[in-house]
């Protein structure tokens, strides 16, 4: 048998496999899916949202906190001197 032989029995036996399932599959309805408890309910449900943070005032810019470190004095000039 060549490749192609085996090849187009292959496929035949597998298209033979998928329509046998699709001919004998059942056409009941979709499964139900089964109702929540309320507990369970509450769990997925959100909470509602609280009320929001007020806003923080933050410190103003010209804070000396906030500046960075003034510069050295000394440059060294990369000689190591």
């Amino acid at each position: 048998m060549s490749f192609t032989t085996k090849s187009l029995i292959v496929s035949a036996a597998v298209a033979l496999v998928i329509a046998a399932t699709l001919s004998l599959r059942s056409k009941e309805s979709p499964a139900q899916h089964p109702q929540l408890t309320p507990a369970q309910l509450a769990e997925v449900r959100p909470t509602p949202p609280s009320k929001p943070e007020p806003s923080k005032v933050s410190a103003p810019v010209n804070d000396p906190s906030d500046l960075p470190p003034p510069p050295d004095d000394e440059i060294e000039d990369g000689n190591g001197s």
